[in-house]
C-alpha cells in the first residue's frame, strides 16, 4: 500500500530519484507482447539514448531486469576468469564491492584507494599496475558514498596503456555527466536506470565495447545463464529474439526518459547538473554545511556534506517530517553528515526547497538560523 505522506516529500537521496509524471505515466500504459514490433522499437529507442549518453557509436547496449549490483556483476563475470587478476580502484563503499564480487566468482582481487573523500589518481594507478598482470581495471565514476567524481578519462588510458580492460561504473553518472566511453577506450559502462537518468529502479544497463564482447568469446563457458553477455546478445542486436521477457512497462518508462534527455540536449543536461550542485553546495555552505568530499573531485550529481555543530543523524528523520528526504552516510564518513542527490530531471526550485526544509529543521531542533539564509545563498 502507498504511503501517501512519503510519496508528497521531495526525494533528495542518491538515488533512486524523483520521477516525472510523464515518465511514471509511460509506466501505466497497456503491457504489450515482449517480443512484438512495437516492444522492439521501444528497446531501441532506449538503447539510442543510452549509447549517446555513454558516448559509444561502437559499443553494443544491454539492457535487462536487475539492478546497477547486477550489471557490476555481469561486467566483472563477462571479461574476467576465475584466478585471473582484477584491480579495483576505489572511491568508497561501492567501488569496494567489486572486491567480495569479484572473491565470489573466483577471482584473485586487490584494491586500490586513497582517503575517504579523494580519488585514486592516475599517478596511483600507473604505479599500481607498473610490474602487475591484471586483466581488468574497475573505475567509479561517481562514488556514491563520497560524492567523488574520478578522472575517468586519464584513469582509463593508463589501465588501457598497460593492457587491461577497463570497467567503469557509472551508475551515479550515466545521463548527468560527460562520459566518452569510446574515445577513452573504455570496455564496458554500467549503470542503473534510478539516478541521473531519472527512471525507477529495476533495469542493469551495460554499453559494451567490440573489444568487450571478444574478451567474453574467448572465455568459452562461463559460470552463468542469465548474466552471461553473450545469451542475451541476440535480443538485444534484434529485441524481437527471445532469451529473457523484457520488463516491458520499465521499457516504457526508460524509452522516456533518454527522450527526455535528448530533448534537453545532452550537453545542456550536464550544464544544469553542475549548476544544480553549484547551487545545493552555496546554500548549504551559508547554513554551516561542509562538503566531506574533497574539492578537486566534486561530483554534480550529488553532495556529501559534515554535520555543523550541534547536529547528528537525529536530523534525518527530522528532516523527512519538514517534507525532504536525504541518506546517511557509510562506511568512513558513517554519522558524520548526510548524503543528498541533485541529479536526473531535478530542478532549481527543488534545490532551492531542499535548501529551505533544512533550514527549517535547524531552527526546529533549536539552532539559531537567519532567515533564510540558506536559500538566500543558493539563489
Amino acid at each position: 500500500m502507498l504511503v501517501l505522506n512519503e510519496a508528497d516529500k521531495l526525494l533528495m537521496i542518491p538515488g533512486p530519484t524523483p520521477v516525472q509524471r510523464e515518465i511514471l505515466e509511460a509506466i501505466g500504459e497497456p503491457t504489450i507482447s515482449h517480443t512484438s514490433a512495437p516492444m522492439a522499437d521501444i528497446v531501441r529507442r532506449a538503447q539510442e539514448g543510452i549509447a549517446l549518453a555513454a558516448g559509444t557509436e561502437e559499443g553494443t547496449i544491454f539492457i535487462f531486469s536487475g539492478s546497477g549490483t547486477l550489471a557490476q556483476e555481469v561486467a566483472v563475470l563477462n571479461l574476467v576468469a576465475p584466478g585471473e587478476s582484477l584491480l579495483v580502484a576505489s572511491n568508497g563503499f561501492f567501488g569496494d564491492r567489486f572486491v567480495p564480487l569479484a572473491e565470489a566468482l573466483g577471482m584473485r582481487v586487490e584494491r586500490l584507494a586513497g582517503p575517504w573523500g579523494t580519488s585514486v589518481t592516475p599517478e596511483m594507478l600507473e604505479e599500481r599496475l607498473d610490474g602487475g598482470d591484471f586483466r581488468a581495471v574497475t573505475i567509479t565514476q561517481v562514488e556514491t558514498s563520497t560524492g567523488v567524481l574520478a578522472p575517468v578519462r586519464e584513469l582509463a588510458e593508463v589501465a588501457r596503456r598497460h593492457g587491461a580492460l577497463v570497467i567503469v561504473d557509472a551508475v551515479c553518472g550515466l545521463g548527468g555527466v560527460p562520459l566518452e566511453m569510446d574515445a577513452a577506450g573504455i570496455d564496458v559502462v554500467l549503470s542503473g536506470a534510478q539516478k541521473a537518468l531519472g527512471v525507477p529502479p529495476g533495469l542493469s544497463i551495460l554499453a559494451v565495447s567490440p573489444r568487450a564482447l571478444e574478451r567474453r568469446r574467448e572465455l568459452g563457458r562461463v559460470a552463468a545463464y542469465y548474466a552471461d553477455l553473450l545469451n542475451w546478445l541476440p535480443s538485444m542486436e534484434n529485441p524481437q529474439t527471445y532469451f529473457s521477457t523484457h520488463a516491458v512497462n520499465l521499457f516504457y518508462a526508460l524509452a522516456a526518459g533518454v527522450e527526455i534527455l535528448r530533448e534537453e540536449g545532452l550537453e545542456n543536461r550536464f550544464v544544469r547538473h553542475r549548476e544544480l550542485g553549484a547551487t545545493f553546495r552555496a546554500g548549504m555552505d551559508r547554513l554551516g554545511f561542509v562538503s566531506l568530499t574533497d574539492p578537486d573531485c566534486l561530483s554534480p550529481t550529488m553532495s556529501v556534506l559534515a554535520y555543523p555543530d550541534g547536529l547528528d543523524d537525529s536530523f534525518l528523520p527530522a528532516l523527512s517530517e519538514n517534507g525532504v528526504v536525504a541518506a546517511a552516510c557509510l562506511g568512513e564518513f558513517k554519522g558524520r553528515g548526510m548524503r543528498f542527490g541533485h541529479m536526473g530531471n531535478s530542478t532549481q526550485a527543488e534545490v532551492l526547497q531542499a535548501v529551505e526544509a533544512v533550514e527549517r529543521t535547524m531552527r526546529g531542533q533549536g539552532l539559531t538560523v537567519p532567515s533564510a539564509v540558506g536559500a538566500g545563498a543558493a539563489e
